[in-house]
């Protein structure tokens, strides 16, 4: 999944927390915002597809 497609999905753009370049991977660390407390969901893209994805305090 690219960026431009969790954008698509989740309705929202992130917010971006990192970016590195190193090797020729550009990793990039977005965050999502929930309605609850705490809630959030993070994604990290590396070379434009995603990797990696957390979440915690989500329904």
């Amino acid at each position: 999944m690219s960026y431009t497609q969790a954008v698509l999905v989740l309705g929202c753009k992130g917010d971006e927390l990192s970016q590195s370049e190193m090797a020729g991977f550009v990793t990039v660390m977005y965050m999502w915002d929930g309605s609850g407390f705490g809630g959030n969901m993070n994604a990290m893209f590396q070379n434009g597809r995603l990797i990696a994805k957390a979440q915690f305090g989500l329904e």
